[in-house]
């Protein structure tokens, strides 16, 4: 019998569900829209719902997101991630979505994919948006340095937007900014995203 209403922290737990299933179809490592994910659920939610549910999903650190503008979230289990869903964690709706997953989920013909090929690249574009972002504000950078790098960043937007990006001009491209302090972090993140 399919759930008509869902508490927030089951809400949760079903989105990390989702992850998890997702990404035993092979896409381990891939980040998927949160939004496309909720809209599988046979149970409507809020949109906040959506953004405050991967606030909580990276604050707990069962999952990796990237947030975009206008509330969209992206997400990819962690290792906690996995385990959570593996062990049936939480609330206890993970046991009985495992059970009776038509419970939870909307026909197949009602769904929209939580990613499409277009946007493979979204979360390293969302996230070299971040990075662009930071160097602007960073004060220890001179300005001619935040200009330099700036147009390194936009190499690296041009090749991301490229049908086939040139790793070699990535990496090459990267390494600089990776050397900046305020972003390197940022840069480790978007170089596991590309080889993911």
């Amino acid at each position: 019998m399919p759930y008509t209403k869902l508490k927030f922290s089951e809400f949760i737990d079903l989105l990390l569900a989702r992850l998890y299933d997702l990404e035993s179809q092979g896409e381990t490592g891939r980040f998927f829209d949160l939004s496309a994910i909720a809209s599988e659920l046979s149970v409507d939610v809020p949109q906040q719902w959506v953004f405050d549910a991967a606030k909580v999903l990276e604050s707990r650190g069962l999952a990796q997101v990237l947030f975009a503008m206008g509330g969209r979230s992206q997400a990819t289990l962690t290792g906690e991630g996995r385990i959570f869903v593996e062990e049936e964690a939480g609330s206890g709706i993970i046991r009985h979505y495992h059970s009776h997953p038509a419970d939870f989920l909307r026909p197949e013909s009602e769904r929209r994919p939580a990613t499409k090929r277009s946007d493979e690249r979204e979360p390293s574009i969302t996230l070299l948006r971040e990075i662009r972002n930071r160097l602007a504000h960073d004060a220890a950078l001179s300005e001619e340095e935040r200009r330099e790098l700036s147009g390194d960043i936009d190499a690296i937007e041009h090749q991301l937007r490229k049908r086939q990006p040139n790793r070699a001009a990535l990496a090459a491209l990267l390494e600089p900014v990776s050397q900046v302090p305020s972003l390197a972090g940022y840069v480790a993140t978007l170089i596991r995203l590309l080889n993911a």
